[in-house]
């Protein structure tokens, strides 16, 4: 299946081909393999999964490109950006009879050759089998990837606008004693409003996750809250991040349920004048580390600066995925650019209590930044109303669908 790529989509293609071509040359190769799925699509545009069939992508400092795919993908790959078709060329079906896999088929002279370096994010059998034939491991492409053109920086917009979309569902369906299933639910509505607004909307490239951490698990980041666990006192965090079409950005807001104790509002308070922190540093040429560190002095005079309570750096990158670099964090040896997407995430945690974090996608501007993210930050505006009829009859269908218990419901 040809695919069509509009002036602009293949400008930027073609920009990011010269980029590698240039790094594969400075770099004195002769080919450069590019294994990962996000990395192939970051170069043409095409999406899959590999499953236990690697996707290879050989770019030559000569500018060629050669694509070597399981043969049930031949016809599949006729939508990638700068290939012809006998440019595509196959290996059997896994596990492949000997001498028709993909290690035979990419070492046998006629694809690669030279000295070469492949993707330091290749699967580590893949990353054995080209070691051995010479080759090294290099992160070349991350640091193309880090400044975004016009074009990327529209589509990450994008994202960060169903991530705001999401965080308000989220919000919109929570309620004291309410469940954590009815904060999941916008995850559906937020992806059917994608299949609907997004033209050529591909399924391999769009992800979304939208829900409510309550507390007390609002304090562990990276758990994952049961579908039957409650809205109740202390800071809960609505979170939401999207990937729309390859493109993503994260949303996050503290919120309460109940009225927040003065204890609450404080911790709330320094959270929010730690991103302040972040913010008056953003712009091109600080190392991300210094922003970190600074995040890290000011918290620590406040009386959180024990890693148990900060659990986290201030920050990561966008793109193509939610965390790639620059990162933001104390061991960085990134300095920001104009056209760096960003998160702005410090947070505060209390094990057994809870969490408090915004986060937000944040463009390096020329001068400054820009906030892609707009949900309200101030704490009355995070705090919900009560129960209404809306929630009673969100609630009943959720549980009725989910067979859930109706315990604490009321």
């Amino acid at each position: 299946m040809d695919r069509k790529f509009d002036a602009r989509q293949d400008a930027d293609f073609r920009r990011r081909h010269v980029a590698l071509v240039d790094a594969v040359r400075s770099a004195g190769l002769r080919h450069y393999v590019v294994t990962g799925s996000e990395n192939i699509f970051y170069l043409t545009g095409a999406t899959f999964d590999p499953l236990e069939r690697p996707f290879f992508l050989i770019v030559g400092a000569d500018a060629s490109r050669h694509m070597l795919v399981p043969v049930l993908e031949v016809d599949h790959m006729r939508k990638a950006w700068g290939l012809d078709q006998q440019n595509i060329h196959f290996y059997r079906e896994f596990p492949a009879p000997s001498g028709e896999g993909w290690s035979e088929r990419l070492l046998d002279g006629k694809l690669l050759s030279g000295p070469f370096a492949f993707d330091d994010s290749s699967p580590f059998a893949v990353g054995q089998v080209l070691s051995k034939a010479g080759g090294h491991a290099s992160d070349v492409l991350a640091d193309i990837r880090m400044v975004k053109s016009e074009w990327e920086i529209e589509q990450i917009e994008r994202a960060a606008r169903y991530a705001d979309w999401g965080v308000r569902q989220v919000m919109r369906a929570a309620w004291n004693g309410g469940s954590v299933a009815e904060t999941y639910a916008p995850t559906q509505s937020l992806m059917r409003k994608i299949i609907r607004e997004v033209p050529d909307w591909d399924a391999l490239a769009t992800k979304v996750i939208a829900a409510a951490w309550p507390a007390p698990m609002s304090a562990e980041p990276h758990s994952i809250p049961r579908i039957d666990d409650r809205l109740g006192a202390g800071p809960h965090v609505a979170m939401v991040l999207t990937r729309v079409n390859g493109y993503a950005a994260e949303c996050e807001r503290t919120f309460f349920t109940t009225s927040p104790t003065q204890e609450e509002r404080e911790r709330f308070a320094t959270m929010v004048r730690a991103r302040e922190v972040a913010f008056k540093m953003i712009r091109p040429g600080v190392a991300c580390a210094e922003i970190d560190a600074s995040v890290n002095a000011f918290l620590n005079a406040e009386g959180f600066g024990d890693f148990r309570t900060r659990l986290h750096r201030c920050g990561h990158g966008f793109g193509l995925g939610n965390h790639e670099p620059p990162w933001i964090a104390v061991g960085s040896s990134h300095v920001l650019a104009e056209n760096m997407l960003v998160s702005v995430e410090p947070g505060i945690y209390a094990s057994g209590v809870g969490g408090y974090r915004h986060s937000d996608t944040v463009l390096v501007t020329r001068d400054g930044y820009r906030c892609l993210t707009q949900v309200p930050t101030g704490i009355e505006a995070l705090v919900i109303g009560k129960k209404n009829f809306r929630h009673r009859i969100a609630s009943y269908l959720t549980r009725r669908t989910l067979g859930l218990s109706a315990a604490s419901s009321s």
